[in-house]
């Protein structure tokens, strides 16, 4: 057997490079819950459970020696491990203590601790060894009844963001769409090729798949070299995927600003300005902003070619929210633009939803200048919906 080595002759590793490599590692979260005698309920988010050994049956998680939920916790004999799904990541963030049993339907465990009723599995538990670990403890709990209740993807968190396990390639989402999205293209690109050749600028046809835009068809016409191809994904992060909402619809503009941090009301009161100036000019402008650093640039690149991690994702975000000043920008009629975008929903019933992308057309332009390109797109876009109309009979939405 080898000789366990002291904690003096470790070699000194900083916190930080320790969080970013076990960071790249992904972990389950669970909800552990436990009733006092009180009859208040405990519950503590962790992304430490494990499974220890089958016989006799034991699982573990790792709460911080510090923590004052775990203190709360220990005063019950017994606990219950909630194994979080997928789409409970919402559940996860809003957590804020006992007080927030009241937004959750559970059920008492045989133990009589809460049980999610949407969770994958549950796990009831007494209080087996509690073994100090630096500055965690090791939980070991024994087993008195587990049982799977809803066998679903189980949330994960992985690079500080959660989500959900895909046993199929994350990269081509909605397979179903994708293919139905190239087929409409057919009857799309020949009024896109026109615009890019009659204002010099990358005219594409875009599709969205789930939560993002992919770009399925692009005409080139700009002077600028661009990253534009078929198959690059533009996540609908605030501000962009304006364009395909409903004004109408409160709940959707709802869904896309929880895409932003939660704290940050700045930022959310500010997108839904944007949002509801893309709705009342029909279009959704960007300017060229200042170039991202290098790193973050590469980041944001990798995502978009299809290498998508919740770090990147988080990236891509940050650009753009440092950035919001250029978009939707007041125009004056008299004043110079650098254009880098102009992206105008197709007017269709139906799914995918499409849009067309104009894309870096000739720098210097005037605002007059910036409006008309406005309007060309929209009219294009219109163009491609009557198209796709007469060849697949696909609902125009009118107005």
């Amino acid at each position: 057997m080898s000789k366990t080595t002291t904690g003096a002759a470790l070699t000194a590793i900083d916190p930080h490079t320790f969080r970013e490599a076990l960071g790249h590692y992904p972990t389950g979260v669970a909800l552990v819950t436990a009733t006092l005698d009180s009859g208040e309920h405990i519950g503590m988010v962790v992304g430490t459970f494990n499974s220890v050994s089958i016989d006799p049956p034991l699982v573990s998680f790792m709460p911080d020696r510090n923590s004052r939920t775990f203190a709360r916790l220990r005063e019950a004999s017994t606990f219950c491990v909630n194994i979080l799904a997928a789409d409970q990541a919402d559940l996860v963030t809003s957590w804020r203590g006992p007080e927030s049993f009241a937004g959750v339907e559970w059920r008492p465990s045989p133990s009589g601790a809460p049980i999610l009723r949407d969770s994958v599995a549950w796990v009831d538990c007494s209080y087996h060894q509690l073994v100090d670990a630096g500055d965690h403890y090791i939980v070991l709990g024994g087993v008195r009844s587990l049982q799977v209740q809803r066998p679903t993807s189980p949330l994960l968190f992985f690079q500080g963001g959660f989500g959900g396990f895909a046993p199929s390639s994350f990269l081509v989402p909605g397979e179903h769409d994708l293919i139905r999205a190239a087929r409409l293209s057919e009857a799309a690109m020949e009024p896109l090729a026109t615009l890019a050749a009659e204002e010099s600028a990358d005219v594409s046809l875009l599709a969205s798949i789930g939560d993002h835009d992919v770009v399925i068809g692009t005409e080139r016409g700009s002077a600028t070299p661009t990253y534009f191809e078929i198959g690059l994904r533009l996540p609908h992060l605030p501000p962009i995927g304006a364009v395909h909402l409903d004004p109408a619809d409160e709940a959707g503009l709802a869904r896309w600003l929880d895409r932003l941090p939660r704290r940050d009301e700045t930022a959310r009161r500010r997108c839904r300005e944007l949002a509801e100036r893309v709705a009342v000019q029909g279009y959704s402008l960007c300017l060229v902003g200042h170039a991202p650093d290098q790193d973050t640039w590469q980041d944001v690149t990798r995502y978009i070619h299809g290498e998508p991690t919740p770090r990147r994702q988080r990236q891509v975000l940050s650009m753009h929210l440092d950035r919001l000043d250029y978009y939707e920008p007041d125009l004056d009629p008299d004043g110079t633009y650098d254009v880098r975008s102009i992206t105008v929903a197709v007017p269709m019933a139906g799914t995918p939803r499409l849009a067309v992308r104009m894309s870096f057309p000739p720098a210097g332009a005037s605002g007059r200048t910036v409006a008309w390109w406005g309007a060309q797109v929209r009219d294009r876009a219109a163009e491609v919906a009557d198209l796709i109309q007469i060849r697949f009979g696909q609902d125009r939405v009118l107005g």
